[in-house]
């Protein structure tokens, strides 16, 4: 199995829900498609709150399953898999982590050129850095796609 190949693959799946973040921001800054306050008028006080509220809810459980809910989901299929298919298992996997955490990014990001407050780009951000982490090395592909524990850092 190569590794490296894997890990490259999932940082371009990465690199491209990156992409449709920034579209959605080029789309709205450059008025390409009618975003930026499109939605002020339209959304009264309370359904403006059941918005807010839903959304850092939805962040909360996006976040929730593809940090801890992938490593279980990784887990139990890894086990069951034969050896040929799982580097196709591992991506579709991650494909599914990476978009779980995209969907609140691109919803942050439209919420916060549409409704013009800022409660929309810090739930895009914490779901950023939270991706940040999901970025995995070839020694890490290895490890999770044979359940081996991450050798500890050589010193020296």
């Amino acid at each position: 199995m190569n590794y490296k190949k894997i890990s490259r693959t999932i940082r371009l799946v990465y690199a491209a829900l990156m992409m449709l973040v920034v579209a959605v921001a080029v789309m709205a800054e450059f008025e390409v498609a009618p975003i930026e306050g499109s939605l002020v008028g339209r959304l009264d006080a309370g359904v403006l709150y059941i918005v807010e509220v839903a959304m850092l809810f939805l962040v909360g459980v996006c976040m929730l399953l593809a940090l801890k809910g992938f490593d279980r989901v990784l887990k139990n299929k890894m086990g069951v898999i034969c050896v040929e298919d799982k580097p196709k298992a591992y991506i579709g996997i991650y494909c599914v982590r990476l978009s779980l955490l995209a969907l609140p990014m691109i919803l942050g990001v439209y919420f916060y050129y549409g409704l013009l407050e800022n409660w929309g780009l810090y739930y895009a951000l914490a779901s950023f850095v939270a991706s940040l982490f999901c970025l995995p090395s070839a020694e890490g592909v290895e490890a999770e796609i044979e359940g081996l524990p991450l050798a500890p850092p050589k010193e020296g």
